[in-house]
């Protein structure tokens, strides 16, 4: 059979082929002749592909859709007939269109000459997108408060975030473009570690008759400082940054030579002798800016970006105001927590009345950048704070230098700001104002249509349960006595499994079918094999599981009474086990406000609140999936593991609000969120009540991947059995 051989189309029949995807934008004044004509002059493959996009784009919007036709055959050419790169400016109009709507869409569509450049630049160089989780990970590994990465016009940091160009090509190869993202991302880093905003700038640099001139000046000689301090702090990098900081390296031997040749003094060896030294803090570099103000031009240095005061000064007042409070009801904790723990004062009411006093020594570190650190003590007692409170001091010092007196006196009665008030009003307050306000996560999400995904599509924010403090723990405990025994005796049994190796080459006993085959081997005049003995071996468990609970408006009843005893059950099981553990909740109205419930974190211990909390899972929204996979995914990658598990528990089919995500839409991003989780090394696995589930699951899942429950009333003592099956 002769293979069909296809035609390039002329303009009259491509302009046919359009009318049929334009007919709502189309009018006596404008018709589709024009980009027809265009597009009839590039090749079959080129056509098919520019029509596909445009009944693709025309499911979404027409007028976006003329728009591309009308642009198409330019992206083509300047593009240089690469489909791949014409796809890649096609997905990026539509995810203008998606984020910001048709205006900036027609932008990007219109400027394909700027976007051919970019691409190309692309092709050797290095996106912030693609590495920006690398990039926050890496700062985390070094000293200080956690940095967000964030693209920004100018390289900057506000001292909670740092910011980057949206692409860096200016080197031949994309590992030297990667390198110099670290490069710059650690000098930034540094400016926050090694104490560059310690003082109030503004304050500072006013004092001068040119600010602006002082503040370069002063951004020149703290680049210097820095550079050093990153030298000790971490030689091995700075070993390889050195081929690219040339215009440092430059002035450095500008310096020495001119030192070497005269006997006068020089402004800039000084400035690099004392700048340089281990022991140099921002106190020296302002000393050296009030000396040589008058007597140095500044050097920019390619690497260094520019200094924002006014913004740092800002979120220092917002941040320092938010963490006082913080550390003294903190601190308040820790005096109830020293009471609880000596009873005996009960005995001494004058003892128990005392206010608790708090203060800091102050110890030499040469680990941190001035030499010092700080100890609380309680009563004059070095106590050794937790994880929390630690971080707090180490944020405080980090921005002021110290723990002022005013920090150190514990929040009184009535300060506590209630859980539900830190958390749940306050996500509430955020919905006031622009969706994409501070605090919120951002997810991609699967177009089937497309088959591309929809750039930080969801917005997701994560809330606490608000805690319930009832009986409905106890109560279920109490309903499910015998449950709850023989569940916390199969998993004894199961934590303290052993499993028999066999074809060892030493054991306890003799592998009867190695010995046979060995012997077979052997009157073959085959070698004996040595491996014919068996051994008993307890291999530890090192599971990571995170439980995923659909908290939508369908679960309210009997199902969310179901799903909260389940929890339970679960709890008493895994606390017997010793597994890590998360449990969360989701649900959400449209894209826009994505919720994720945290009920228990991974490493957070099974308390009076965490049981409060699971009393206080209700029935929210809707059941908008893929963003709470991608959520937990996350967080789950984070977790040192050897299994890790995504199990979830729900009672139906992944829906919105908004009518897209209802049926082929929600089912395919679900899918294919469980697909990433699957290629991060996270096993997923649904538990559900929907009698449907045999429509829509094996598709998501996979055909072992889920079990249906179709008693609800078997949900609580069928969760912990499946999971012990799943773990086993």
């Amino acid at each position: 059979m002769k293979k069909k051989i296809i035609s390039a189309l002329n303009a009259e029949d491509m302009e046919e082929q359009l009318d049929q995807f334009l007919d709502p934008v189309l009018s006596f004044r404008r018709s589709a002749a024009g980009p027809a004509k265009q597009m009839s002059v590039l090749s079959v493959k080129e056509q098919q592909f520019g029509l596909h996009w445009v009944k693709v784009i025309a499911s979404t919007n027409a007028e976006m859709a003329f728009q591309y036709a009308a642009h198409f055959s330019d992206a083509v050419l300047f593009l240089q007939h690469d489909l791949d790169a014409v796809e890649y400016w096609t997905i990026e109009a539509m995810s203008a269109f998606d984020e910001r709507g048709l205006q900036l869409c027609i932008k990007v569509l219109h400027n394909t000459k700027d976007f051919s450049e970019r691409y190309f630049k692309k092709q050797h160089g290095i996106v912030l997108e693609d590495i920006k989780k690398l990039l926050t990970t890496f700062v985390c590994g070094l000293n200080g408060r956690s940095l967000k990465i964030e693209v920004a016009e100018y390289i900057c940091t506000d001292t909670e975030s740092i910011y980057l160009p949206e692409i860096i090509s200016e080197y031949s190869t994309k590992g030297d473009n990667f390198f110099y993202y670290k490069l710059l991302t650690v000098y930034q880093w540094a400016q926050n570690w090694f104490g560059t905003w310690r003082y109030d700038l503004n304050e500072k640099l006013n004092q001068f008759d040119d600010p602006v001139k002082a503040l370069k000046l002063f951004h020149c000689f703290e680049s210097i400082r820095l550079l050093n301090q990153i030298r000790y702090e971490l030689p091995g990098f700075f070993r390889q940054a050195e081929t690219f900081l040339s215009d440092y390296n430059k002035l450095q031997e500008n310096t020495l030579a001119i030192s070497n040749n005269t006997n006068d003094s020089n402004e800039w060896l000084n400035v690099f002798s004392r700048l340089s030294e281990k022991q140099a803090r921002v106190d020296d570099t302002l000393a050296f800016l009030e000396q040589y103000y008058s007597l140095i031009e500044a050097v920019d240095f390619s690497f260094q970006g520019v200094l924002l005061p006014n913004k740092v000064q800002n979120v220092k007042i917002r941040r320092l105001k938010d963490e006082k409070t913080l550390f003294r009801e903190a601190l308040a904790r820790l005096a109830d927590e020293k009471r609880q723990a000596n009873p005996e004062n009960e005995e001494d009411p004058e003892m128990d009345r005392k206010d608790p006093v708090f203060n800091t020594i102050l110890t030499e570190d040469n680990e941190v950048p001035d030499g010092t650190t700080f100890e609380l003590t309680l009563d004059g007692q070095v106590i050794a704070p937790p994880d929390d409170v630690e971080s707090l001091m180490s944020s405080i010092i980090q921005d002021i230098g110290e723990i002022p007196e005013e920090y150190l006196v514990a929040a009184g009665p009535g300060k506590y700001v209630a859980e539900n008030e830190t958390a749940s009003n306050k996500t509430d307050n955020v919905w006031l104002g622009a969706y994409h306000e501070e605090g919120a996560y951002f997810y991609d999400e699967w177009d089937h249509v497309r088959q591309h995904h929809r750039k930080n599509w969801c917005v997701v924010r994560e809330v606490r349960v608000t805690p319930v403090y009832d009986d409905f723990v106890q109560n279920t405990l109490t309903n499910y006595m015998g449950i709850v025994k023989s569940l916390r005796r199969n998993f004894e049994a199961l934590k303290g499994e052993e499993k028999l190796l066999k074809r060892q080459i030493d054991g306890d006993d003799i592998d009867i079918d190695a010995l046979v085959e060995s012997y077979a081997d052997l009157s073959m005049g085959m070698e004996l094999n040595e491996r014919i003995f068996t051994r008993m071996q307890r291999d530890d468990r090192n599971i990571a599981v995170m439980f995923m609970v659909d908290m939508s408006g369908s679960t309210k009843g009997w199902i969310n009474q179901a799903e909260r005893e389940a929890l339970v059950l679960l709890c008493e099981s895994l606390e017997m086990l010793g597994d890590r553990y998360a449990i969360y909740g989701f649900s959400g109205t449209t894209r826009k406000r994505c919720e994720i419930y945290h009920i228990k974190h991974i490493d957070e211990d099974y308390t009076d609140k965490v049981k409060a909390r699971i009393s206080g899972v209700t029935a929210k929204d809707y059941t908008r999936m893929g963003f709470a996979i991608r959520h937990l995914t996350a967080l789950l990658e984070e977790v040192e593991a050897k299994t890790k598990l995504l199990i979830s528990l729900s009672d139906g089919k992944p829906e919105d609000y908004d009518g897209q995500y209802r049926g082929e839409y929600g089912i395919e991003d679900t899918r294919q969120s469980l697909f990433e989780a699957r290629e991060k090394g996270i096993h997923p696995y649904c538990i559900t009540i929907d009698k449907e589930a045999g429509d829509y699951l094996p598709h998501m899942y996979g055909a072992a991947n889920y079990v249906l429950i179709e008693d609800i009333n078997k949900l609580p003592l069928k969760v912990s059995d499946i999971y012990r099956k799943l773990t086993a």
